[in-house]
């Protein structure tokens, strides 16, 4: 790796279980189709982060995209597809900025190219998304005025 050059080491989105406790179950419980007709959630939920680490000059940083957070861009990224418009780079990148509010293009593409740990990616239509294409990203954002920095 040459001198300056910034290395993604790890771009993963965790699969966490965890188990939901009878009072949260109960808040859940919704009607099926008839009144009389329950319908009980699983008992097991999933939290998927989004770990991203990046190295340069040898000292490697990790950054944390907690559940919730990485469910907003998701949210954002559907709310524009189903106005029926196609989500490119740049919309993926302001939907990073709003929700995350920093990065950078390496921490931004480690995102976007996260996977599981079965190799299925985490976005994939951002999965061939490069470092040169969220920094063209980024600078086009600061000069319409939507980041600064």
């Amino acid at each position: 790796m040459a001198e300056g050059e910034v290395k993604i080491t790890r771009a993963e989105r965790l699969r966490i279980p965890r188990l939901l406790d009878s009072g949260r179950i109960a808040k859940l419980r919704a009607f099926r189709t008839r009144i009389t007709d329950w319908y009980a959630p699983a008992l097991e939920v999933f939290d998927e982060p989004v770990i991203v680490c990046i190295e340069r000059e040898g000292v490697e940083r990790c950054f944390d995209h907690f559940h919730a957070d990485v469910l907003k861009f998701e949210d954002l990224i559907a709310h524009k597809k189903t106005a029926g418009y196609v989500v490119s780079v740049k919309d993926a990148v302001l939907a990073y900025m709003l929700v995350f509010k920093r990065g950078s293009r390496h921490l931004i593409t480690g995102f976007l190219s996260s996977k599981y740990a079965d190799g299925i990616p985490s976005f994939p239509e951002f999965r061939d998304v490069h470092p040169e294409t969220v920094g063209e990203a980024l600078s086009r954002l600061k000069a319409e005025g939507w980041i600064s920095g």
